[in-house]
């Protein structure tokens, strides 16, 4: 079982006819051909891959997955390398950015669980929008959400030699430049397999196999692969290979196995679960979601008054104008309109994406208050020829607009990853590549919940202070009954 990439043409996608295909899928049965043996494929992505391959639902890895020091501290790179690539930058032309130094302080899409994230982040100052797939990394950028899409360089190349980018260049020179390994787990049943594709993957090597490959695919840095090749054909003047596999452990041997990249400033695994900049920057995140989830409740309620008292308080035809729309306006799944109306319906003000009305933060607010205002008010004027007043309907009903207010609170943290997008994914960025996925996304649960339980908390201690409303009618009647001799 073989986990790839499925949104990630030449090396991985799935074709016209529904089946895996690319560079690393013809490598992967190349593998199984030797091997004899059958090869299936599981999808996965930059975030999730290390937590399939070491929760056992894959055995390997071939996933464009680039060879870190901190990597190999929890799951094993075999080497030699297949493939090497960079992190550079596509932006539309006429933001003319021309140097990393243009995006300092700017909005620039990055994937979750890329190596080069935190990087970019602490050198560069850019303002990240991290998101989990592709194709919204790509309409985000297609609709001026971000200036630029920093990622791996094969593939920003691949996008940009396609006519629908022909708006769009990569200006921006390639740094960190990384290599790729298969991957296996790092454990004892596993080392057999990595023995056995490093001697594979050496003599594929050798015999140009590997470097035909990339030109079949029409892969970029077919010179490092044809250095590769000539490297590991070279001999001694015994006549021996100079490249063997019995050198894979000597890391200062880059002539035959490359140097490895290392994350932080020194090549020592890190002991701390995060450290102060992965800490800082999730706090920073979950204080916004919970900042947004709190403003959302203080305008819906807001609103709901102001949509109430243009219901009940103003001449019929108008408030019953309102009402109607208020009632079209709470049919619509609030996920679904945020969606359609952040990449659907703003992708037409272009010019507009970058200002603060045209945020997700904006959209989010506007569309989450309206929907729940207007929930509030369908319950508060129902029954509009009743005499009573809107405090006495809104008591009436606190029930009613308890349960809509936490149910705001709850679609806040959903729809977070729009509004605060770092806010959900910062924190899946981070597990992907620690030791700890799991105890990282359960703190993040537990975040969710009880923020809830306390935005509930406060909801229903402010309904709380509402006088019971003991004049109403229907209230009378029932106290009346409730005297009568029996």
């Amino acid at each position: 079982m073989v986990g790839v990439k499925v949104d990630y043409p030449p090396w991985g996608f799935i074709d016209t006819d529904g089946k895996n295909s690319g560079f690393e899928i013809d490598l992967a049965e190349a593998i199984g051909k030797s091997m004899n043996v059958d090869v299936q494929f599981k999808a996965v992505s930059t975030a999730n891959r290390f937590q399939k391959l070491n929760d056992g639902q894959v055995d390997l890895l071939i996933a464009t997955v680039g060879d870190t020091i901190e990597r190999r501290n929890k799951v094993n790179m075999v080497v030699p390398h297949y493939f090497r690539s960079g992190v550079t930058a596509i932006s539309r032309k006429s933001y003319q950015i021309e140097g990393w130094e243009d995006l300092i302080g700017k909005p620039v899409c990055l994937t979750s669980g890329a190596y080069f994230n935190k990087a970019l982040i602490r050198n560069y100052r850019i303002d990240p929008i991290i998101l989990s797939n592709n194709r919204d990394l790509k309409i985000a950028l297609l609709t001026n959400k971000c200036q630029a899409w920093a990622y791996d360089s094969g593939i920003l190349f691949t996008i940009s030699n396609q006519s629908a980018w022909r708006d769009y260049e990569i200006a921006l020179e390639t740094i960190m430049p990384i290599h790729w390994s298969f991957v296996t787990r790092n454990d004892a049943d596993s080392k057999r397999l990595s023995d056995w594709l490093s001697r594979f993957l050496a003599s594929r090597i050798r015999d140009g196999y590997v470097k035909n490959l990339a030109q079949k695919w029409s892969l970029p840095e077919l010179d490092f692969l044809s250095q590769q090749h000539s490297n590991w054909n070279q001999i001694d003047a015994e006549s021996k290979p100079i490249c063997t596999i019995k050198d894979k452990a000597n890391l200062a041997n880059t002539f035959c196995f490359d140097s490895v990249l290392s994350l932080s400033k020194s090549d020592k695994a890190q002991a701390k679960l995060l450290d102060e900049f992965d800490t800082k920057l999730i706090a920073k995140s979950l204080i916004h979601t919970a900042l947004f989830t709190a403003i959302v409740l203080v305008t819906a309620s807001l609103l709901a008054l102001l949509l109430s008292a243009l219901t009940l308080k103003t001449p019929y035809w108008l408030g019953q104008s309102v009402f109607a729309l208020t009632n079209v306006q709470s049919s619509i799944p609030p996920i679904l309109m945020l969606y359609f109306t952040y990449f659907g319906a703003m992708a037409s003000f272009q010019d507009h994406a970058q200002t603060w009305y045209a945020s997700g933060t904006a959209i989010a607010w506007i569309i989450l208050s309206l929907y729940t205002a207007s929930g509030i008010n369908n319950l508060v004027s129902t029954n509009r020829q009743s005499t009573s007043t809107l405090l006495q309907r809104i008591s009436e009903q606190r029930l009613g607009i308890k349960s809509n207010l936490i149910n705001l609170a709850k679609a806040a943290g959903m729809a977070s990853v729009i509004a605060t997008p770092n806010a959900v994914l910062v924190l899946n960025s981070v597990s992907s590549n620690s030791e700890y996925p799991f105890l990282l996304m359960t703190a993040l649960a537990v975040f969710y919940y009880v923020e809830v339980l306390i935005f509930g908390y406060f909801i229903k201690l402010c309904l709380s202070i509402l006088p019971e409303n003991k004049s109403h009618p229907s209230l009378q009647i029932k106290e009346e009954k409730t005297h009568e001799p029996v």
